[in-house]
């Protein structure tokens, strides 16, 4: 298990819709500047100095907003396994490993290997343009975390977290679709989740409401809530996906 996973990190690292993630950098990159710069475009307002990781947290957050890197993950899930199968190229994997369970789980902890190294370099490269260009600014502490570090870190997991899922939906999505039409399917189901956070009752089997009230105002109760829905439907469509591709005629 662990050499198709190696192997499918490595196909990951080489497909070129993934080094499109790497333009999250110019987020904290950029941000540091204009605040160094006192530019009037870009503020930075927050009720307490800032310390690095809770910059990172926030840049990490932006990206969130931002829902580009959705697009980026959903467009590379739809095509990880869907694309070999319609290329063909499936075939060549299937008589080395005759497990198609263990070549969906593969493509797919690659895939969340790959997103947690970027989580990772991201929040470090944020410490990093905190220390060199905020750090010693009046907003700032000057420390790389505060007594708050642990919510902190957990609210950057959050995050992560919603990606995962969306990994784990499009892949699955794509076992019975083509890779198009899995993505929009990815965007409407995203859509009506975020709309469902806004109603009573029906908010609470949306992912996101949970996410928001995270991102609003840390709580632990919330958090806990949130990553049992948010994994127990990333596991709910690993199943599903698997099961599908043992059914697939190939």
């Amino acid at each position: 298990m662990l050499k198709i996973i190696k192997f499918e990190i490595g196909k990951q690292v080489k497909r070129k819709e993934n080094l499109i993630l790497f333009f999250m950098f110019l987020m904290p990159l950029l941000y540091s500047i204009g605040v160094y710069r006192n530019s009037n475009i870009i503020t930075y307002n927050s009720s307490e100095l800032v310390n690095g990781l809770s910059f990172a947290k926030d840049m990490f957050t932006f990206i969130y907003m931002a829902f580009i890197v959705y697009i980026i993950l959903a467009i590379n899930s739809s095509n990880i396994l869907r694309g070999e199968i319609e290329n063909n190229s499936i075939s060549i994997m299937l008589t080395r490993i005759n497990n198609r369970s263990k070549i969906y789980r593969a493509k797919l902890y690659a895939q969340i290997i790959y997103w947690t190294v970027i989580t990772c370099l991201f929040v470090l490269f944020s410490i990093f343009c905190y220390y060199i260009f905020i750090s010693k600014l009046k907003i700032a502490s000057g420390s790389i975390v505060s007594k708050d570090c642990i919510s902190d870190t957990l609210i950057i997991i959050s995050l992560w977290s919603s990606y995962i899922f969306v990994i784990s939906m499009v892949q699955s999505l794509s076992m019975n679709f083509k890779p198009f039409v899995s993505i929009g399917i990815f965007i409407i189901v995203f859509i009506i989740l975020m709309y469902l956070k806004e109603f009573p009752k029906v908010q609470l089997v949306s992912p996101f409401y949970y996410l928001n009230k995270i991102l609003d105002n840390w709580n632990t109760i919330i958090f806990v809530k949130y990553m049992i829905i948010n994994w127990g439907l990333v596991f709910l469509f690993s199943f599903l996906g698997i099961k599908k591709f043992k059914k697939s005629d190939l």
